[in-house]
């Protein structure tokens, strides 16, 4: 049963969206969308749903829909969606960024202002913002700013993992910054007293939240809609407004004259750069799947092992990427020093591979990450071959025979025991004397060959002689 509205809200109702602007600005940000209404109830009328024109908003809400919400996911027919056919469907997605605050909203706009400057200093400029209607904000990114292919996939299906990685993303670039605000806002023992028990670290999303979840067919509150729980309106604004924003501007009366655009036409690809920054990051810090097949002592090696022995993803690697750069770092440091290359020697190879990259990281990012290392100062494998992360998603992984081991599937685990097969042992593992009488004691009395064990030498015996 619907929540029933006292006359007057009814008439506020429909003498807002009968607004030309109103209409014309929820229309025109439903197309290519799941378009569908809400009741004052706050359930939703049948899905999937579409709004192609103005009128279509004036006839739901007459049919007593109060709100409307679309699609983060862009679609090429969305009244035909099922449960089986999302990735057959969609077209694209936006990135939405969902503020919400228990502080209230002066405390999401700061995080909000946090955001901004974030995706400001990565050259995105086309990215929209709206108060929520209550509490917090929204911030998209639309689907143009960002390349339709990344990591030799389209980025289309990579839904929803992409976005929640770069919600993960910015929400730990902005996290100490929006800790220290918070706390110069509100008194700690006020903050505290929200927790129930102390915690050992504060965290600012323990009192708000930078949405992380998304899930299929994610919908969002659509620019110029009402929010139910205070009769407010989700009005777009510009960058410039926010720090004046005031809950005024929100009231329908104010909101219906708004001609902010909620969704904007992006210049190019504008989210490259952040995009492929949130999955070098990821990769190396926010999945665990790098994990050796055995314990580092498996790959020892006595001495330094040339270039000329390396495997083909770390040669590819070399000769210099366009995406995958960040993760790459990680990847070359490891297996190096594995491979008994010195700090300075890693060093002056990074530098010499960062001239082939395009375009050329930062030196600060890949000194940062050595020094890192050497502070860790233990020698950890690269991750394992299976982890598309690091090789395959970016186009390095193309094994050669001794990767394959002469079969059809590729026999080598982690990178580090390619110049294992790769190098006559003589150059690997030097003749030393203990190495001599290892071997001394199982030798063949027909050909005087030497065997590692008894075991050894009676197979040899019995298939040679």
């Amino acid at each position: 049963m619907e929540q029933a509205l006292t006359r007057e809200q009814q008439e506020t109702i429909l003498r807002y969206y009968s607004n030309e602007n109103v209409l014309r600005q929820i229309a025109a940000a439903s197309q290519g969308r799941e378009a569908v209404g809400t009741y004052p109830s706050g359930s939703y009328d049948s899905r999937p749903n579409v709004i192609q024109y103005p009128a279509d908003v004036i006839q739901l809400v007459r049919k007593g829909v109060s709100s409307f919400h679309v699609s983060a996911e862009r679609w090429s027919m969305p009244m035909a969606l099922t449960n089986e056919n999302h990735d057959v469907l969609r077209t694209g997605w936006d990135f939405l960024i969902d503020i919400d605050s228990r502080l209230g909203w002066e405390d999401s706009r700061m995080a909000a202002e946090l955001i901004c400057d974030l995706l400001e200093k990565y050259g995105i400029t086309s990215y929209g913002i709206k108060f929520s209607g209550r509490r917090g904000f929204h911030i998209i990114v639309p689907w143009e700013a960002f390349p339709p292919v990344v990591d030799n996939k389209f980025l289309k299906g990579d839904y929803p993992r992409a976005p929640r990685i770069l919600a993960n993303f910015i929400r730990e670039k902005i996290k100490d910054q929006l800790m220290e605000r918070l706390t110069d806002k509100h008194p700690l023992k006020d903050l505290l007293a929200m927790l129930e028990s102390p915690p050992s670290k504060l965290d600012p999303y323990m009192f708000l939240e930078v949405e992380k979840d998304w899930g299929a067919r994610h919908l969002f509150r659509a620019p110029f809609s009402f929010n139910e729980k205070t009769w407010l309106v989700a009005v777009p604004i510009e960058r410039k407004d926010i720090v004046t924003f005031r809950l005024e501007d929100a009231k329908p009366e104010n909101a219906a004259k708004s001609t902010v655009q909620f969704i904007k036409q992006p210049k190019g690809h504008e989210a490259e750069t952040l995009l492929l920054e949130a999955l070098d990051w990821n990769a190396v810090h926010g999945e665990h799947e790098r994990r050796t097949e055995a314990p580092n002592k498996e790959f020892k090696y006595e001495k330094k092992i040339p270039e000329e022995y390396f495997p083909p993803c770390m040669k590819l690697i070399l000769a210099g990427l366009k995406d995958g750069k960040k993760r790459s770092i990680f990847t070359l440091i490891n297996f190096l020093r594995i491979c008994n290359w010195t700090w300075e020697e890693i060093e002056a190879r990074l530098k010499e591979w960062n001239e082939k990259n395009t375009p050329k990281l930062p030196w600060t990012a890949i000194i940062g990450q050595v020094r890192w290392s050497q502070h860790q100062n233990r020698k950890i494998n690269p991750a394992n071959c299976a982890n598309s992360q690091f090789y395959t998603s970016f186009g390095v992984c193309q094994p050669d025979r001794i990767c394959m081991k002469g079969g059809d599937k590729i026999a080598i685990k982690n990178p580090v025991v390619y110049p294992l097969r790769a190098m006559p042992r003589e150059k690997r593992e030097p003749k030393t004397e203990k190495y001599e009488k290892k071997w001394r004691g199982w030798s063949c009395d027909v050909c005087n060959r030497e065997f590692r064990s008894p075991k050894a030498l009676a197979f040899h015996k019995g298939r040679v002689h």
